[in-house]
């Protein structure tokens, strides 16, 4: 149902396999790593499901791509942990499985010493190695791993800017270690209908909850997803916060059975093999019917592959799905992703809903929900914080509205203590 730690790990790698960018500093830690522990060879791998890539190298210049079998830093990778072999024809005795595993398979590539340390990606995930390697035996003890180690986190840092983005320094743990503890839950915000009153839909927020020695403190939606922007991690909250608001959601789908569910998607299904199977997987194994789902699709303008975006749109609604883009007027979502997706409708973003109540702000509004209406498609105006706002809503065509006028994202047993089923 959800992507397995096997599956994440071999994704979040291949995030850093590209032969086309070139770090001559990545190159040069290489030379010093190998001139520094006295070692002929020193190497970055990166490890998937299925290869590994040497994605430089310094000394004997081996294949680039092998089969992840035949690897022996798979096993370092595996085991998450260093190894050191000063004598693979000794070691390969050694009490220590790793160990031993690691010196059978360097004696059958005729390598008879080896360091190697684990590389973490931006996931907070093993992702590969970097590893020193020789014919001849040489002494391996507590300076050269952990003066291989230093050099790693330098790699580490080499990797990250080749991939294009800075490393967050939201938690000392990395955001990875988020996901394995529980802390990510949806909070639900009503959307209500402007015409009758009533709730008609929630849209499920993550939230990340931390424990503290007082209690839990909620961290601040910023914060959190600074912490895991423009990783695949983001595929992972998506995923987490859908499981959990089907299970709240189903309670309250017995009461009001017309209600829908809105969930966020990040732009990164777009690009990942087997999302919409992923996501329906999630879907059936709760109690709510497709047809009550929402995806809201976020920031697809960063998304580049036009046809995948549009299948995967198609695919979602051949499903029993309802698509819609999410914060137009603002960001990466515009008129021209509303014109090449085949979405059921789009939110209006508070930073135009904000601007009702002035000429061009109802001017761009009314043109919104117009458009809405020739095309006979949804339309929720985001941002709804004064009655002046709804009335303005109302005024510009639209009869679906949020926000605060009508309630902050509440955890799940606050929906119904405030009447909001």
């Amino acid at each position: 149902m959800f992507r397995t730690a096997q599956r994440r790990r071999s994704e979040s790698a291949r995030n850093y396999v590209d032969f086309s960018v070139e770090d001559p500093s990545l190159d040069t830690l290489l030379s010093l790593a190998a001139t520094t522990l006295g070692f002929a060879t020193a190497m970055v791998n990166i490890i998937d499901e299925d290869r590994q890539y040497t994605v430089a190298q310094h000394g004997d210049r081996g294949p680039t791509v092998m089969p992840r079998d035949d690897a022996t830093c798979a096993l370092v990778v595996d085991a998450g942990r260093p190894v050191a072999i000063s004598d693979s024809c000794r070691e390969a005795r050694s009490t220590d499985p790793l160990a031993a595993a690691a010196a059978s398979n360097l004696v059958r590539l005729e390598y008879r010493s080896y360091v190697a340390v684990p590389l973490v990606g931006r996931e907070g995930l093993v992702i590969g190695t970097l590893c020193v390697v020789d014919t001849e035996p040489h002494p391996a003890g507590d300076y050269v791993l952990s003066t291989l180690s230093d050099f790693a986190r330098l790699v580490e840092s080499h990797l990250d800017a080749i991939r294009g983005h800075g490393r967050s320094t939201w938690a000392p743990r990395g955001p990875g270690a988020v996901l394995g503890e529980g802390e990510i839950v949806p909070w639900f915000q009503p959307i209500v209908d402007l015409d009758s009153g009533d709730v008609v839909a929630f849209e499920a927020l993550a939230r990340l909850l931390r424990p503290t020695r007082t209690g839990v403190d909620v961290v601040p939606p910023e914060d959190f997803f600074s912490a895991v922007a423009d990783t695949d991690l983001e595929i992972d909250v998506d995923h987490t916060v859908l499981a959990g608001a089907l299970a709240a959601f189903a309670e309250w789908l017995t009461d009001v059975p017309t209600l829908d569910l809105h969930v966020n998607l990040c732009a990164r299904h777009l690009g990942v093999a087997r999302s919409v199977e992923q996501l329906d997987e999630i879907v059936a194994a709760s109690a709510v019917p497709p047809q009550r789902v929402v995806f809201e699709l976020t920031e697809t303008r960063s998304y580049t592959d036009s046809p995948r975006a549009v299948a995967f749109v198609r695919d979602l609604r051949l499903r029993g799905y309802r698509v819609v883009l999410d914060d137009l007027g603002t960001g990466h979502s515009s008129l021209e992703r509303l014109m090449e997706l085949p979405v059921d409708g789009f939110k209006v973003d508070k930073a135009l809903s904000h601007r009702m109540g002035s000429p061009d702000g109802d001017t761009l509004v009314g043109a919104l929900t117009g458009f809405a209406s020739v095309t006979e498609r949804s339309v929720v105006v985001e941002g709804i914080e004064t009655e002046e706002q709804a009335r303005s809503a109302r005024h510009n065509g639209c009869t679906l509205v949020q926000g605060f006028l009508y309630s902050r994202a509440v955890p799940a047993a606050d929906v119904r203590a405030l009447g909001l089923v």
